[in-house]
């Protein structure tokens, strides 16, 4: 007797992107940037990856936004770039407040200090 089955679903993490509103829990957290495999199993253990999917998630409630490959092999590479230096804070910056307009940018660039005043 074989026990076989798919489904399993595993979510790597690559790492923080940017502080959004969730529109289903309406919390605001900082999304992750993600890599979620689907996997073929055999007696309950992982075996063939036959679906990949690149995704922004929500860290409280898991809902996300899907990407292309060249989306997120975009935002994986300003991810790692500011992590190396802080030189490239304009590209996670470019990112994270793409669509917004001049008094948004302004007004949660004060409430990220305010954020981090309390914090400290």
């Amino acid at each position: 007797m074989i026990i076989w089955g798919w489904g399993r679903v595993t979510k790597r993490k690559i790492g923080e992107v940017f502080q959004r509103t969730c529109s289903y829990c309406n919390s605001t957290e900082v999304w992750n940037l993600c890599i979620i495999r689907t996997w073929f199993t055999l007696f309950f253990i992982p075996v063939i990856p036959y679906k990949k999917m690149y995704c922004i998630t929500c860290p409280n409630c898991g809902s996300y936004i899907q990407l292309t490959s060249e989306q997120f092999e975009e935002i994986k590479q300003s991810i790692q770039a500011s992590s190396g230096n802080g030189n490239s804070e304009a590209a996670i910056e470019d990112i994270k407040y793409s669509g917004k307009t001049e008094t948004q940018i302004n007004y949660l660039k004060q409430m990220e200090e305010l954020r981090k005043n309390r914090e400290n």
